[in-house]
């Protein structure tokens, strides 16, 4: 077996069916869900997938838990609301079987970045390359609380034809995120000993995001989309801080 594809879910009833036509050139489909109280499990086995279902909630533990059970030679990670065009796809089959005689044992892939309806190529959000592909046995571990990352022997390289990730599809599934990833980014900050937050704090971050993303990256090139992903980010830093300064508060009164 060539292809294992691995896509991890939870409640993704509303993207996974895209996403599971999009793979149907992999030898094997694995979803590895973690609690899917809507249709997600359900139109997965309908698309033949194998279904795994995990308790502990988390990137690396759920990639993890698919890569022990894929059969396949090359493991190729894919979310829920991401798409393989058929171009990506002529060119994952093409670099695996090229594998035998190159040296490359896994690949990071370019990432299109769909918010709001619109391909945001500004702002730090293309090309964004991410580490998807990856031979079997060359694979040690998905590692990183948040920004998960493998752990690959050999050399790594790059594929151009660009991943679709329909990340958000509105102003409210924005806000869901920062919900999701806010009180986790803060939960590190608490745990790295960060100083007691004080206002600077929330000013600095804020500026932070608005310079790179506004200014350096030139993230108002992509128009209104762009600008309403800046402002977001921002906000996206001061939930963090809002909820680190709480957690701090907390040890303090105890």
């Amino acid at each position: 077996m060539n292809l294992s594809v691995i896509v991890i879910t939870k409640n993704a009833s509303t993207k996974i069916k895209d996403c599971l036509e999009s793979l149907k050139f992999a030898d094997e489909i694995i979803i590895v869900d973690s609690g899917s109280t809507d249709d997600t499990v359900r139109l997965s086995k309908s698309y033949g997938a194998i279904v795994i279902k995990v308790e502990t909630v988390g990137f690396v533990f759920s990639r993890n838990a698919g890569a022990k059970v894929a059969k396949g030679e090359w493991l190729f990670y894919v979310d829920a609301d991401e798409r393989v065009t058929p171009e990506l796809k002529e060119m994952v089959t093409e670099r695996i079987n090229a594998s035998t005689h190159q040296r490359i044992n896994a690949f990071r892939i370019y990432r299109k970045n769909i918010i709001l309806g619109k391909w945001l190529q500004h702002g730090g959000w293309w090309p964004d390359p991410v580490h998807r592909l990856i031979k079997k046995s060359a694979f040690k571990e998905w590692r990183g609380e948040l920004h998960e990352y493998p752990v690959v022997s050999g050399e790594v390289g790059l594929i151009e034809e660009p991943l679709t990730h329909n990340s958000k599809d509105s102003v409210a599934e924005m806000v869901v995120n920062s919900c999701l990833f806010a009180p986790i980014e803060a939960e590190l900050k608490f745990k790295a000993g960060h100083p007691p937050v004080k206002i600077h704090h929330f000013v600095l971050a804020m500026w932070r995001e608005f310079w790179v993303r506004g200014v350096l990256k030139a993230g108002w090139l992509d128009g209104i989309v762009g600008i309403i992903e800046i402002i977001y980010q921002m906000f996206h830093q001061f939930m963090v801080y809002s909820i680190l300064w709480q957690m701090q508060n907390k040890k303090n009164e105890v």
